[in-house]
């Protein structure tokens, strides 16, 4: 350890002592750069002492929460929680909660199936700060700005998560805007969305950024005008794979323990008799099989996951199939606020209008895409359209109407059929929210 970092110790910052200097010396060897990256994190969050200067430049990094070991949701640390966790730094799960401002899933491939979690992701994964690995933070000079912190505002900004899809998809950015991995797929829905009717509702995008030789694409954060956001995640149409990803998986239809196991977490009753005494299902059986436990199969969209200004994260939701259980879930979701409905119907009804008028929809097969719903105290609401890693182009001269039955080889996708009951369902959510007759009854779910 340096001669000039011996000369303080951790009472002289006003940390409690972490462990005696041999076995830090013997630590840092092989854990410095994860030590100054999981410190540097939490200094961001620690509000500065009385003696301790102030710093208008600091170096932005994601918010900071504490995991529990057994899943849920993450909190906000807060400085009450400084003494006790700077001493278990080593040992305690750190992470970021998210739901990502640009998309729930990033580029997807047909094994995305085998690894999507069904359960366990609870809206947690690790948000990793877009920095120059190579960079030395020698352990003194995290000491010297451990008091660092920032403004309201910059949190705000920077609390952004992500409710469902693959960890390590997306990386932090400047303000206002993060990175997502790169998808030539994604990619190029971006430059054909520049000069069409959807441009007003789809994330911003801001090209392709090299780094540590990898790609993202540069896209705008759409939490970061919201206060303490409430988000959902709506996937549309009335599947979720590509016929393709259907046609190779029936090249290859061994039947899997991996994907009985999944079928078996969601629903023990979902293997037949012969499934469960194999032990095994085969892959089209599987991705056939999860559309029809949610409200893919029979409205055309399901929700992925919520988390509210609370902290309170839901991604459990596989089985929420009637049009009531998804009704009650929008209802907790915008806490009794008609004005917040309304603004969701408003802006859906101007999706659904660009949506007939747009030649980017009609010439693509939109599959994974979801709908992200925002809204905060301050009564501003947004809906946006995310999520293009499997969105098609359709062979020249072939048009998809979005909102006819979907049969193998006319590459229908539903998207428009669940939009229709999607509007349906939040004015029946506002129906109740104001004491109106509820209009329930009537569903397009009865005509397919």
């Amino acid at each position: 350890m340096p001669k000039e970092c011996r000369r303080k110790t951790s009472k002289d910052f006003g940390l409690p002592r972490i462990s005696d200097g041999s076995r830090l010396e013997r630590r840092a060897a092989g854990r410095s750069s994860q030590i100054c990256d999981e410190l540097l994190q939490n200094a961001a969050q620690i509000a500065p002492s009385s003696g301790a200067p102030t710093v208008m430049d600091a170096p932005r990094v994601p918010q900071v929460t504490i995991t529990p070991e057994g899943g849920g949701c993450s909190r906000e640390m807060q400085q009450e929680d400084w003494d006790d966790a700077v001493d278990v730094t080593l040992r305690r799960k750190l992470s970021n909660s998210s739901i990502s401002s640009t998309g729930s899933s990033a580029v997807e491939s047909e094994d995305d199936l085998l690894s999507d979690n069904e359960s366990k992701s609870k809206g947690i994964i690790t948000l990793e700060p877009l920095t120059d690995t190579a960079e030395s933070k020698p352990w003194c000079k995290i000491k010297t700005i451990v008091y660092w912190s920032f403004s309201a505002t910059q949190r705000r900004k920077l609390n952004w998560v992500q409710l469902a899809g693959h960890k390590g998809n997306f990386k932090a950015a400047d303000e206002g805007t993060i990175l997502k991995k790169f998808s030539e797929n994604e990619m190029q829905c971006f430059e054909k969305l520049r000069d069409d009717a959807l441009l007003p509702f789809v994330p911003g995008y801001h090209g392709v950024v090299e780094k540590d030789g990898e790609s993202f694409l540069h896209m705008t954060d759409l939490l970061s005008k919201f206060d303490l956001p409430n988000v959902m995640d709506c996937k549309m149409g009335v599947r979720t794979y590509l016929e393709e990803e259907l046609v190779r998986a029936r090249e290859r239809p061994k039947p899997r323990e991996d994907l009985y196991k999944k079928m078996v977490e969601v629903d023990s009753e979902g293997p037949t008799p012969q499934e469960h005494s194999q032990r095994g299902v085969t892959k089209p059986r599987y991705m056939q099989w999860r559309e029809t436990m949610s409200s893919t199969h029979n409205l055309g969209f399901r929700i992925e996951g919520t988390k509210k200004c609370d902290g309170t994260c839901r991604t459990d939701f596989k089985k929420t199939r009637s049009k009531q259980d998804v009704i009650n879930v929008f209802k907790d979701f915008v806490g009794g606020d008609v004005n917040i409905t309304k603004s969701y119907l408003t802006r859906l009804t101007e999706i659904r209008q660009a949506l007939k008028t747009s030649e980017f929809f009609k010439r693509h097969e939109v599959i994974g895409s979801s709908l992200l719903f925002i809204h905060d105290h301050t009564g501003n609401a947004q809906v946006w359209i995310i999520d293009f890693g499997k969105t098609t182009a359709l062979p020249e001269g072939q048009m998809l109407n979005h909102d006819v039955p979907w049969e193998e080889g006319n590459r229908e996708d539903g998207y428009l059929w669940g939009l229709d009951n999607l509007i349906h369902t939040l004015e029946c959510v506002a129906n109740e929210e104001t004491g109106e007759e509820t209009c329930c009854s009537v569903t397009k779910e009865n005509s397919r």
